[in-house]
């Protein structure tokens, strides 16, 4: 069966009525929100909604029948869940409520399906904690594998009264003739109509112990496990074996047994176990599911545990990674927290080779840039509430208050007593540039040789100063601007509307066309001139990080598992500001 390019895969077993019926109950605007597959074990509902998940995903299906995300219920749980939906749903979310909002704010309907429900860690709180909300909300679809008298039908309950069931039991929605043809084609019984795994024997087959599974792990010459051979499935089997009999915290001795696992099964096995590792597993959590290559899981969690767990960092980091983090701040490191970042700095004149970073309260700190130790703090002239700051050529800093409120930092570093005169010269062009503005400042830079400001507001334009005198005003994006970031040679801006534009500082006019665009807000960009041209990095609300350099042929894509505030790049480095701290990536 095909729709144009559109391939949908065949459906086995006889279940081409029941593949027919879910087709409509999506097509159909009109019907309940909730869609429940039911059946006795073995009847193929997990075969049903995975076959659903495969044909209604992707470009070419039509609107109507489209599957958001899928779901797969093996082994989750609320937070797994969680992070895997937001990441399919291009939203980075550490609670229902976050999802729900992001959802809300972005208004678009989506359909989720959910097969397997029945296999997760705990079905009815899966239900409770994730599943049942997303069913009360008027934007969201669900069609889930939940069997009648199961935990998770029943933790449904009445909430959701009006939920379609699609029984697989019911003769109806099985072609008797396609079955027995089927079952003779597996070697199956026919007689076990209307029953998949009945007929072919998969119903029911016990699960490995924990030293069965160990002992099917591959083996050096010396007899020490080879984790790089393993296979991911069997680890996470290992990993689930362990949480059931009470010994995964003894799987923590080898961190990477945690990265080359199922990231789903380990995110389970975590809930049995304390201290810093599994503390760095659930932080990093929405970039660690749902991540394919294990040497990237090793980077972000590593990055997790830096000042944390040091031994396990340092196992972690004698992966071969993309990249790896030089320095990171945590709450409760040993290296120090600045706190949250909400703006970073590369520091010049007085503040060379430091970060300035500013915390959403108004508290302005400097630490090292190349091993992120805490300097010390910067003397403002009041405390308020900060949304940005940046760093003139000569050291001059300039702040970006909550309010939009652009001003020059009186004393730079190195001058106490007064302002330079590039600090006045500086202080004359917001003046200038404010003059023009007419929304609100949402974001603050420095651009071109002379280091002149740069601004931009809440109506989607950007303001600079002419180097011959005067300003320019470009509208560039739809929506407000939410990022800023200047060099000697050029001007990056990121916007609301998920776009980033360039504006090269010997050009009188932007470039014509942004040079990327993502379906998220920008939260962040930077830039920096090196010997082969510039680096920029941009950050998206759903936890996207993008590096780009003149020397790479593609760029570079991270994710810490946090919402990146802050970037800024400096002598190989790209520093990433959060809310819970700062980690400095070396690529």
């Amino acid at each position: 069966m095909s729709d144009g390019a559109r391939r949908i895969p065949p459906l086995r077993a006889g279940r081409k009525p029941a593949g027919r019926a879910l087709l409509g109950w999506l097509a159909d605007p009109r019907a309940p929100r909730l869609c429940r597959v039911t059946g006795s074990p073995g009847a193929g509902k997990t075969h049903l909604l995975t076959w659903l998940g495969e044909a209604c995903t992707g470009g070419q299906v039509p609107e109507g029948q489209r599957v958001d995300a899928v779901l797969a219920g093996e082994r989750l749980t609320v937070d797994s869940a969680l992070w895997l939906l937001g990441r399919r749903l291009g939203h980075l979310a550490h609670s229902t409520e976050e999802l729900l909002t992001a959802l809300a704010d972005e208004g678009r309907p989506v359909v989720v399906c959910v097969p397997d429900l029945g296999r997760a860690v705990h079905p009815s709180h899966l239900v409770a904690g994730l599943l049942r909300p997303l069913a009360e909300s008027e934007l969201v679809r669900l069609v889930v594998e939940a069997p009648d008298g199961g935990a998770a039908a029943a933790a449904f309950g009445a909430v959701v009264p009006e939920a379609a069931v699609l029984d697989l039991d019911r003769p109806e929605w099985t072609d008797p003739a396609r079955f027995a043809a089927w079952a003779a084609s597996v070697g199956g019984d026919p007689a076990a109509y209307p029953s998949p795994g009945a007929a072919d024997g998969s119903a029911g087959r016990p699960a490995e112990t924990a030293a069965e599974l160990i002992a099917r792990v591959p083996r050096h010459p010396d007899g020490r496990p080879d984790l790089a051979a393993a296979d991911a499935a069997l680890l996470g089997d290992l990993w689930t074996a362990a949480a059931k009999d009470g010994s995964a915290a003894g799987l923590l001795a080898d961190v990477q047994l945690l990265t080359r696992a199922e990231p789903v099964a380990v995110t389970a096995a975590m809930d049995f176990v304390n201290g810093p590792v599994p503390d760095g597993w659930t932080a990093a959590g929405p970039a660690l599911v749902g991540e394919d290559d294990p040497a990237v899981r090793a980077a972000v969690l590593r990055t997790r545990l830096i000042g944390m767990d040091d031994t396990a960092a340092d196992r972690l980091a004698e992966v071969p990674a993309p990249w790896r983090a030089e320095w990171a701040m945590w709450p409760g490191s040993s290296k120090g927290w600045p706190g949250p970042v909400a703006g970073l700095a590369v520091g010049t004149g007085g503040y060379d080779g430091q970060l300035l970073l500013a915390d959403p309260g108004g508290v302005v700190r400097t630490v090292d840039a190349g091993s992120g130790r805490p300097l010390a703090r910067v003397a403002l002239p009041d405390a308020r509430p900060l949304r940005g700051l940046t760093s003139a050529p000569d050291g001059t800093v300039l702040l970006l208050d909550a309010e939009g409120t652009a001003a020059v930092l009186p004393e730079p570093a190195g001058q106490p007593g007064g302002q330079t005169a590039g600090a006045a010269l500086a202080g004359q062009a917001l003046q200038a540039l404010q003059a023009v503005v007419r929304g609100e400042l949402s974001a603050l830079a420095t651009t071109g040789p002379q280091g002149l400001p740069a601004v931009a507001d809440d109506t989607g334009s950007v303001h600079r100063c002419r180097p011959e005198g005067g300003t320019v005003t470009e509208k560039l994006h739809d929506g407000p601007v939410t990022a800023l970031a200047g060099t000697a040679s050029l001007l990056v801006s990121g916007g609301f509307d998920g776009t980033v534009r360039r504006w090269d500082a010997a050009v009188p006019e932007p470039a014509a066309e942004p040079v990327d665009r993502r379906g998220s807000q920008v939260t962040a960009v930077a830039a920096a001139d090196t010997p082969a041209g510039p680096v920029t990095a941009v950050a998206w609300a759903d936890g996207v990080v993008r590096l780009r350099r003149p020397d790479a042929d593609a760029p570079l894509d991270l994710r810490l598992g946090s919402q990146v505030w802050a970037l800024a790049v400096t002598d190989g480095l790209l520093v990433a500001g959060t809310g819970e701290g700062v980690a400095a990536i070396r690529y």
